[in-house]
């Protein structure tokens, strides 16, 4: 009997462990299945963000000096008896266009004193040289600014069709020249030669000067 006891003792002893032993791994199991209190165990957070377009470099300052823009007109005091059709003359201008750069709609009588201002253009053919010789011959275009003048693109013809096209040239201030030749050669700076075979220049015919755009800028009769 006693001997019975013994062992449902142990039993009872048994059973009490194993039950502590279980309720302690169950409790532990959860503990670590719970997020840990102050944020011990977070989970990892991975963000994702475009990266920061770069700001470009500020531009970088030249020396290059800036082209100031050259004047397009010249400015006259009119005189006692001006007209605008004897100013137009006098300076080779449509009245139509000093008429249109003073303000007015249509010609006015003008008093001694006034201001006028003449539109000028920005090259001018100021001779033809040597006309009917083709050693010698060639035309001056003349830059009537007060700034730079380039010629490329700018084109000179005659009233048979003849056309020349200039190339790159810049005229650097007011009064510089280019001569175009009628003969083939080789150009520089300051000539120019068309290639063609024989003279081209006679007395009594027109040289025309357009700019790029087509627009005539300057006219020239061969005297």
């Amino acid at each position: 009997m006693k001997q019975w006891k013994r062992l449902a003792f142990f039993l009872l002893i048994n059973i009490f462990v194993s039950a502590c032993t279980t309720m302690g791994i169950l409790f532990a199991w959860d503990r670590l299945r719970t997020p840990m209190p102050g944020g011990l165990i977070q989970p990892l957070a991975i963000s994702f963000s475009r990266p920061a377009t770069p700001t470009p470099p500020p531009p970088v300052a030249t020396d290059e000096p800036a082209v100031t823009p050259a004047a397009l007109f010249d400015t006259y005091t009119v005189k006692d008896g001006d007209t605008f059709d004897s100013i137009a003359q006098t300076y080779g201008v449509s009245i139509a266009d000093l008429v249109a750069v003073n303000g007015y709609s249509q010609p006015q009588t003008l008093s001694p004193g006034e201001l006028l201002r003449i539109p000028l253009k920005p090259a001018v053919i100021d001779s033809v040289i040597g006309a009917g010789d083709l050693n010698t011959e060639h035309v001056v275009i003349l830059n009537n600014l007060d700034g730079q003048l380039s010629l490329g693109g700018w084109q000179l013809e005659d009233n048979s069709g003849h056309m020349y096209t200039f190339p790159q040239l810049t005229l650097f201030s007011k009064g510089g020249s280019a001569s175009l030749y009628t003969k083939a050669g080789t150009d520089n700076a300051a000539e120019l030669y068309w290639g063609l075979p024989s003279p081209l220049w006679q007395s009594g015919m027109v040289v025309t000067l357009r700019d790029p755009q087509g627009t005539i800028q300057a006219t020239y009769s061969v005297p």
